[in-house]
C-alpha cells in the first residue's frame, strides 16, 4: 500500500522528502542538531498558552490515574490535539508541546479485535506523528506507519485494527518523528495504551484496584521550556503521571495491579518498593508463564520504553517509599540522580490477602528452544562515534529510504545484538516481540516475551570478553506485520542521532 500524499498536511518521509521543504535532511539520517530545521517546518503559529493543572504541585497530592478513553462497540474514537500548553511539574510551570493540553494524556483502553480511530491534529511548529509502541499491528498506513509525518496545521486519521489474538497488557503511544523523538517525548507526547483482558486467566484477581503509572522525565530551562538541545545527563524532573512524589493508598493485605510504564525520553528507572514484594506478571504487554517476585529492597530495572505489570499486596500499617535509585549508564554514558516517586501508605481495615500461589498462568512457547537455520541468524552491532554524538547500527546511520534488513514472514530469527560502546543501549523492534535467551553468554530464565531489552556496554562484565551482547529470538510468524518498520535503540538521543534501521517483512 502506498503512503505517498495521503492527505493535505501529511508527508511520508520514506517516499516524499521534498514535502519537508526541499531539505535533504528530511531523510532523518543526521543528528537532530544538524537537521532539526529540515524536519521541523516552522510556521508562525503564535503561542497558545493553555493553563493546565496537570503537575505534582506543592505538598503531597494523592496519586491520580491518567484520564481515560475507552472503546465502545468495537471502536475507540479519540482526538489527539498536539498543541502548546503550560503545565505544572512539581512547583515549576513549563510551556511545552503536549497531547490535549496534558503532560500525561489520556490512557487509551481497547479490546482485542477493536479498531482504533485516532485523529491527530498538529498545532505545533514541528512535524509529528503517533507510534503504537509494542502493538502487534500492521505497519501499513493508515495504521502504525511511522514514516508518515503530519506537518504543522495538518491532521491525520489513524485507523489501527487490533487482531483478535493480540496480546493483552500494557502498551503506549508516543511521537516517533525522525530527529525529534527525544524532544517531543520529553515535552510530553506519550501516553498509555491498554489492551484489556490481561487478568482474565485469574478469577481470583477480579475487581482489584488498578493503578496506571507513567514514568516520564522532563527537563525545564530557565525560560520555562523544554530545551531543544537536550543533555540526557543534565538535571531532570522525574514524574509519576506528571505528579511529583504523590501519595498512594493501600489497605493491609489488599492486592493492587500496578501498570508501571517507562514512557519517557532517555531515563532508566531502577525501582525499589520499601517493605513490599512486587510480583511481576507481565512485561512489555506480554503475560508471563509464571509469577516473578521482586522482594523488598531488590531492584526492578526499567530501561527506556519498558513496561511491567506487577501485583502489590499491602503490608502492615505504615508509610513506605517507592523509589527511583541513582543509575549510571556507563563510562561514556550518563549518570541519573534518584528520586522518591511516591509514598505508599498502608492503612484502614485489613483485607485477607489473595493467595498468589494459586494463579495458573497460560503456557508460553519457548522460542529459545526452537531450531533456527543458520541463514536466519544475524549479528546487529550498536556503536557510536568517538565524541559520542553520532550512533550507528552495523556501521550505518539511519536512512529511512534504505531497507537495512529483510525478513520472511512465517519464520523465527536469532539475533545477536552487540554493543561496542562504553554506555548502555536499549534494543527495541516494532510490530513484534522476542525472547531474550542469553545476556553476555548467560542463559536467561524463561518467563515470557518482551519488545525492549537492555544491552550491556563493552567491559561492563569483567568476566565477558568483547562487546556487550544479548542473544534474542524474534517472532516474525505473524502475517499482520507485512511491510516496513524499524528497530533501534530506544534512548531518544541515540535513535535521533542515527541508531535506527529499517526492516521489511515480506511473504
Amino acid at each position: 500500500m502506498s503512503n505517498k500524499n495521503i492527505v493535505v498536511g501529511i508527508t511520508n518521509i520514506q517516499n516524499d522528502p521534498e514535502q519537508c521543504g526541499g531539505e535533504s535532511n528530511c531523510k532523518g539520517s543526521r543528528p537532530p542538531l544538524r537537521y532539526l530545521l529540515g524536519i521541523a517546518i516552522v510556521f508562525v503559529l503564535g503561542l497558545m498558552t493553555i493553563t493546565c493543572n496537570n503537575g505534582g504541585g506543592g505538598g503531597r497530592e494523592m496519586f491520580r490515574n491518567p484520564p481515560e478513553i475507552s472503546s465502545r462497540n468495537g471502536v475507540l474514537h479519540a482526538n489527539l490535539d498536539v498543541r502548546f500548553a503550560k503545565v505544572k511539574i512539581g512547583d515549576e510551570r513549563v510551556t511545552t508541546r503536549v497531547f490535549n493540553g496534558l503532560f500525561t494524556p489520556p490512557t487509551l483502553r481497547v479490546q482485542p479485535g477493536d479498531l482504533i480511530m485516532l485523529n491527530l491534529i498538529n498545532n505545533i511548529d514541528q512535524m509529528t506523528n503517533v507510534h503504537y509502541h509494542g502493538m502487534n499491528v500492521t505497519p501499513l498506513s493508515p495504521s502504525d506507519d511511522i514514516f508518515i509525518m503530519v506537518t504543522p496545521t495538518g491532521e491525520f486519521q489513524y485507523q489501527v485494527p487490533i487482531p483478535e489474538e493480540h496480546p493483552k497488557g500494557t502498551f503506549y503511544y508516543h511521537s516517533h518523528a525522525f530527529g525529534l523523538t527525544e524532544f517531543q517525548i520529553m515535552s510530553g507526547q506519550s501516553g498509555t495504551l491498554i489492551v484489556e483482558g490481561e487478568l482474565d486467566p485469574f478469577p481470583q484477581l477480579e475487581g482489584i484496584q488498578e493503578l496506571v503509572m507513567n514514568l516520564k522525565d522532563i527537563q525545564i530551562d530557565s525560560d520555562g521550556r523544554v530545551p531543544m538541545d537536550i543533555d540526557p545527563g543534565a538535571p531532570t524532573n522525574i514524574t509519576l503521571n506528571g505528579q511529583v512524589n504523590p501519595i498512594i493508598k493501600i489497605r493491609p493485605g489488599e492486592t493492587q495491579l500496578w501498570r508501571i510504564a517507562n514512557i519517557g525520553a532517555d531515563h532508566y528507572y531502577p525501582l525499589v518498593l520499601e517493605g513490599h514484594t512486587m510480583f511481576e506478571i507481565a512485561r512489555d504487554g506480554n503475560l508471563h508463564n509464571q509469577i516473578v517476585p521482586i522482594p523488598p529492597g531488590e531492584t526492578l530495572l526499567l530501561p527506556t520504553a519498558s513496561r511491567v505489570d506487577v501485583l502489590v499486596q499491602g503490608g502492615p500499617e505504615g508509610v513506605y517509599e517507592f523509589i527511583d535509585l541513582p543509575f549510571d549508564t556507563g563510562p561514556a554514558g550518563d549518570n541519573y540522580d534518584g528520586a522518591t516517586l511516591a509514598a505508599l501508605i498502608s492503612e484502614g481495615p485489613a483485607q485477607d490477602p489473595i493467595d498468589l500461589s494459586t494463579l495458573s498462568f497460560p503456557q508460553v512457547e519457548n522460542l529459545c528452544e526452537q531450531p533456527i537455520p543458520q541463514n536466519q541468524k544475524r549479528t546487529i552491532v550498536f556503536s557510536e562515534s568517538a565524541d559520542g554524538n553520532t550512533f550507528f547500527i552495523n556501521g550505518k546511520e539511519f536512512d529511512p529510504d534504505v531497507v537495512d534488513t529483510s525478513v520472511k514472514i512465517g519464520t523465527l530469527e536469532e539475533w545477536t545484538v552487540q554493543n561496542t560502546s562504553e554506555e548502555l543501549h536499549v534494543f527495541h523492534i516494532h510490530q513484534t516481540d522476542f525472547q531474550a535467551c542469553e545476556i553476555n553468554g548467560v542463559d536467561q530464565d524463561f518467563v515470557g516475551y518482551q519488545d525492549t531489552v537492555n544491552v550491556p556496554y563493552m567491559g561492563e562484565d569483567p568476566n565477558f570478553q568483547g562487546p556487550g551482547e544479548v542473544k534474542i529470538v524474534i517472532n516474525f510468524r505473524n502475517p499482520v506485520i507485512e511491510g516496513k518498520f524499524v528497530y533501534h535503540c530506544h534512548i531518544g538521543e541515540h535513535e535521533d542521532n542515527g541508531m535506527m534501521a529499517v526492516i521489511e517483512a515480506v511473504p
